[in-house]
């Protein structure tokens, strides 16, 4: 008796995948007709035969218009489909450019262990040799697999499985645009095979302490540059606008400019929540690491990039804004 095919709902949010290109040739400046996800699937048979699916365009956007109320409606959507006995899992076609902040959202407030697999592509749907349709079948096959549950919110680009803690846009334009921040991807794809070298350990999804209840809104978190002679202005700024929480993108391991320390050092209480980071992609930043963080107030990102941070911290602040409690659970996710 055949077994039968693994329940897989694909909900679309726009994106490269869904764009018409103005001719083959052009990887840039799309126009902005989009097919719909229903448009796109009769056009990717091999992907309609690989799992039973249900399609629903949840938004058409590019992933730079994402908002925290996208975040919020899409993650409702997703529990919704997850709670139903005849889903077995959940992919999200969305831009490439956010990403890794939408999939490290989910991983923090969905609530199963059911696989939710989000994939992407760096060339339009018209476009020549385009790698939506094939990083599209890779996720339903990826969330298809018994294997991939129990392992958090997912992301699957050009044959990798990448945890969404760990993965990262790191280039403009190339196929291969999504890699690790410093611990590697999960697996990879070979030939329609799904193989698991790795599991994550930091909580997620059922272990994580973040959940939807009651959360209508996020706190506002902004993200300041650290460069030479950029001095506090920006932070003022940030505060000044109503930031309940900033992420500082250090240079070096976290290093806040002089003016920004002296801030700290003194007023603290008087700012918004300091979490430092570092602009470069490796690394990481400890605590007490080439600041005291005591003295200062300020709270170690440990190896999460500024973007991850900030999505990190508005969820921290939506319960605490005791630092001593968010530096714990930095250190703990």
């Amino acid at each position: 008796m055949k077994k039968p095919l693994p329940r897989i709902w694909i909900l679309a949010t726009g994106g490269t995948i869904s764009y018409r290109a103005v001719d083959v040739k052009q990887e840039g400046d799309f126009d902005q007709v989009r097919f719909s996800i229903d448009q796109l699937l009769p056009q990717m048979p091999e992907v309609e035969q690989a799992a039973c699916l249900q399609a629903e365009q949840l938004f058409q956007i590019g992933s730079t218009s994402i908002t925290d109320g996208h975040w919020l409606t899409l993650a409702r959507r997703v529990q919704e489909l997850l709670d139903r006995p005849d889903v077995d899992g959940v992919v999200i076609t969305h831009g490439t450019d956010t990403m890794e902040e939408t999939a490290f959202f989910l991983n923090l407030v969905i609530k199963s262990a059911k696989p939710v697999v989000l994939t992407g592509a760096m060339r339009p749907a018209t476009g020549l040799c385009a790698e939506g349709p094939l990083n599209l079948l890779h996720s339903v096959l990826v969330a298809s697999s018994p294997d991939s549950w129990g392992k958090g919110v997912l992301v699957v680009m050009d044959e990798q499985i990448f945890s969404a803690r760990d993965v990262t846009k790191c280039s403009t334009y190339k196929v291969g645009a999504f890699g690790p921040t410093e611990y590697g991807c999960l697996g990879k794809l070979v030939r329609g095979q799904v193989y698991y070298a790795y599991a994550p350990v930091r909580p997620h999804t059922l272990a994580s302490e973040f959940s939807l209840g009651g959360l209508e809104k996020l706190p506002k978190v902004e993200i300041v540059y650290g460069y030479s002679d950029c001095g506090a202005t920006l932070l003022q700024a940030a505060a000044d606008a109503g930031a309940r929480g900033i992420v500082y993108a250090g240079t070096g391991s976290g290093i806040l400019h002089p003016d920004v320390r002296q801030l700290y050092q003194h007023h603290h209480r008087d700012y918004p929540v300091l979490v430092r980071s570092s602009r470069i992609p490796r690394g990481g930043v400890g605590l007490n690491n080439f600041l005291d963080d005591d003295l200062h107030g300020t709270v170690a990102a440990w190896d999460f990039t500024p973007q991850k941070a900030r999505i990190l911290l508005k969820l921290a602040l939506t319960q605490t804004e005791d630092v001593e409690t968010i530096r714990k659970i930095f250190a703990r996710y």
